[in-house]
Formats: structure tokens, sequence, C-alpha cells
């Protein structure tokens, strides 16, 4: 059974027979004690909780067009609540509890934790990168890459003490044929990729990364940073 939960609760395609099967909860996980059961009774954690452009942006209403679910931040949305908290909230309570599906806590097998981060937390490892982030990022983006980092960071650790298998996906810009007013800027990551620019990868369609995502879920050696190509590989997986 695969449980959403999302601050509407909502079923975005209630005619899909793959998505009716799906268990939809509407709550806040900012809230610890929202997440705690949830991730307790789970076999795996997948963290797609994210906005590009939070209420201290300034740019906030522009995420009724590069968000997916075309929703506004509230006044509280920082990048540290709504990416960084909500994280956290889920690797403690993995701390916390047993591993979920075995109610006498004896499996060995760490549960898996799929982050959604973003390419461009992995400037400081590329050429360019740093120059890039240090002279050229707004302010804004400098924080939504903070928020990024900590979490991953706190992921390894919480791996290194046997918690959990952290997956960690580095995609660039997301898009699908639905979300057609983000279309014009794909061959200009795509071109710039091509060419080499080092601290751009090219774009990833919502729908690789969902069938990566899954692929990681399944097999239990897929861990760490998972870049473009590696996404790529890993929705073969799910086609072949």
């Amino acid at each position: 059974e695969v449980t959403s939960l999302s601050r509407r609760g909502q079923n975005p395609r209630p005619e899909d027979p793959l998505l009716q099967r799906v268990r939809w909860l509407s709550g806040d996980a900012r809230i610890e004690e929202v997440v705690t059961p949830l991730v307790a009774s789970s076999d795996a954690v997948v963290h797609a909780i994210g906005l590009l452009f939070d209420a201290d942006s300034g740019l906030g209403n522009l995420n009724l067009v590069v968000s997916g679910s075309g929703s506004l931040p509230e006044e509280t949305s920082s990048y540290d609540e709504v990416t960084r908290r909500t994280a956290f909230n889920a690797i403690n309570a993995l701390r916390a509890a047993p591993r979920g599906g075995d109610e006498n806590g004896g499996s060995s097998e760490p549960r898996a934790v799929v982050f959604v981060s973003a390419a461009e937390a992995g400037w400081p490892d590329v050429d360019l990168g740093p120059t890039v982030e240090k002279n050229l990022a707004p302010e804004w983006l400098k924080r939504y890459l903070a928020a990024k980092r900590a979490v991953e960071v706190e992921l390894v650790a919480a791996a290194e003490t046997g918690v959990l298998r952290p997956v960690i996906y580095r995609p660039s810009l997301i898009w699908s044929w639905s979300k057609l007013d983000v279309l014009p800027a794909i061959p200009i990551f795509n071109l710039a990729s091509a060419m080499g620019v080092p601290f751009v990868d090219r774009t990833v369609r919502v729908g690789t990364l969902a069938r990566a995502i899954l692929s990681g879920l399944a097999d239990g050696g897929v861990r760490g940073v998972q870049r473009v190509g590696e996404m790529e590989a890993l929705a073969r997986r799910r086609t072949s």
C-alpha cells in the first residue's frame, strides 16, 4: 500500500485506477507528530516535498507557473521549513522507530529513503560550480540549495549508523508535456549540457524520475547520489 501525505491530500487524477489504490492523506509534514506514525509503519520513504520560490524570495507567485500543483507558499513557507524540516522529521522518525513491516524489528535491512534534491546541489563538486553559485546565484537560490544540502548531509549521517539507505536524486529541470510553460527552457538546459557546460545537467521528464525512484526503492544496492545518467539508467529498468 502506498500512502501520500500532502497539504491537500487529494488524488490529482481520480479516474486513474492505479492512483485509486493510493491512500491520500492531508497533513502538514512540518509537524513531527504527523510524520512519525506514518514513517513508523512504512517500508520506505519518498520525500518529494519542496518549492522553488519560498515566501522570503519575493517570487512566491511564480509557483503558480513552475509548481506542478500550482500551490502558493504560506508566509512561514521557507526552504528551511518546507524542505529541511520535513525531511528531518522523516529521518528522525526512522531513528526512533523499528523497521516498518516487521513487528519484531528483526530485519537487518535498512529502509530506503528517497530524497528528490537538485542537480545544482552538486555545484561544489563540479568545475565552475562554486564560482557560479558565489557570484551569479541569487540569494533565494543559495538558500534553496542550502536546504537541499542539509538534508543530503543528514541522510548520509543517518546511513552511517545503519538507520536507512539513502537514495538521493539530483534532477535539473523536471518537465512534462502537461506543463507547457516550462518547455521553452528545455532546449537551453539540454544544449548547455551537450556542449559540456559542467554546471548544467540536461533536463529530466517527470515520468523518468518516477520510474527511477521505483527502481531505486526496489534495488537494495542503489544508494547515494543519482545524477541524470544514473536516473535514466534506473528508469530503463522499469520499461525493459
